[in-house]
């Protein structure tokens, strides 16, 4: 998340007197350079967007625990050594097989499409 991002979520709190914030203000409040007045004002109003963020992180957290889509993870391509010399071999002759072509490859290959 961006310093903008928290900037823009804060004005979408809706908490009375304060706006949106700028990028330099949320810079400013972590690097302690704003005075010590607007960082006690600021304090109680990113406390409240943190504990929000943290509690949707959370909860999407959990969901993805319970659908498992964690599990659904993308696995890794592995070619075996002749199958990729004869990739290569058919890419040298035409770089750019159409779609057709690419499905005769691959079932002359053995090679299933994910």
């Amino acid at each position: 998340v961006t310093q903008a991002d928290v900037g823009t979520a804060l004005g979408k709190l809706k908490i009375p007197g304060v706006g949106s914030l700028s990028q330099s203000t949320i810079c400013r409040f972590e690097s302690l350079t704003l005075s010590h007045n607007n960082m006690i004002a600021l304090k109680p109003v990113l406390q409240t967007w943190l504990e929000g963020a943290e509690a949707a992180a959370r909860q999407s957290k959990a969901q993805a625990e319970a659908f498992n889509l964690s599990d659904k993870k993308r696995k890794r391509t592995s070619i075996a050594a002749p199958e990729k010399r004869s990739l290569e071999a058919y890419f040298a002759i035409q770089p750019r097989p159409s779609g057709e072509k690419i499905a005769q490859i691959a079932e002359k290959l053995d090679l299933k499409k994910n």
